[in-house]
């Protein structure tokens, strides 16, 4: 029987957190009960997929680095990981950063990526893709799922935000009513299809808007003392 991909971008529903974990956070940085994330990351491995693979997820440091996964290695410094092994499930953590998805079925080689705006603008997707094809996949054959994260119209910065960017990405901070608002899954398009990879899907959440996503910045304007991540997985199968 020939392989399929599965995947899925979890909202933070149904776990065994509680607080302002409350109640699927997957965040192993997080200030949450290691006991109850670790279940957590269980229901979501379960939930994707019944078989027992082993789940990879990087310590992720919003970086630009790439790396195949391998099983004895469950939590590797990087923000993006790619496999061709199917008995491997991939993971990445967000709370308003991108999570992206990209596979290409034909040659059964997968990858999924933490991309920030400093993740994108390094260049974690093109290392990313590299990877890939590194592992058999080819561009034509590639495509990408951008998850749920925040959205421009919930994605407030200032000047200097925009001064750090370099001038092609200057055109995704946005003006409005004298405030300046930044488009980041608009930028992960472009990077992507830039990349010669003619299909991008987009989930369109806005994980600052929605409640049923953890979010960075929604528990900062609460002043919370932290906050939770989304889990995101894909496997082979």
């Amino acid at each position: 029987m020939k392989k399929f991909i599965r995947y899925k971008f979890f909202s933070k529903n149904h776990g065994s957190s509680k607080g302002i974990y409350k109640s699927l956070n997957c965040g192993l940085r997080s200030f949450d009960n290691e006991k109850n994330v670790k279940q957590n990351l269980n229901v979501a491995k379960r939930t994707l997929l019944k078989q027992n693979k082993s789940l990879i997820i990087p310590d992720q440091y919003h970086s630009n680095r790439c790396l195949i996964a391998t099983a004895n290695n469950p939590y590797p410094k990087c923000d993006a990981l790619v496999t061709s092994d199917n008995s491997l499930i991939l993971g990445i953590t967000a709370a308003d950063c991108l999570p992206i998805i990209f596979y290409d079925q034909k040659n059964q080689v997968i990858g999924i990526a933490h991309a920030g705006w400093r993740g994108l603008v390094k260049g974690v997707v093109k290392n990313t893709l590299n990877k890939m094809i590194s592992l058999g996949a080819q561009k034509k054959s590639i495509k990408s799922i951008i998850g749920p994260c925040i959205r421009v119209r919930s994605y407030e910065v200032n000047k200097n935000f925009v001064k750090e960017l370099k001038t092609q990405y200057q055109k995704f901070a946005v003006r409005r009513m004298q405030k300046i608002y930044f488009d980041l899954p608009k930028l992960a398009k472009y990077i992507i299809l830039n990349s010669n990879i003619s299909e991008v899907h987009d989930t369109k959440k806005n994980t600052f808007l929605d409640k049923n996503y953890f979010s960075f910045r929604e528990s900062k304007k609460k002043k919370l003392k932290d906050y939770g991540r989304n889990i995101n997985l894909i496997s082979l199968i």
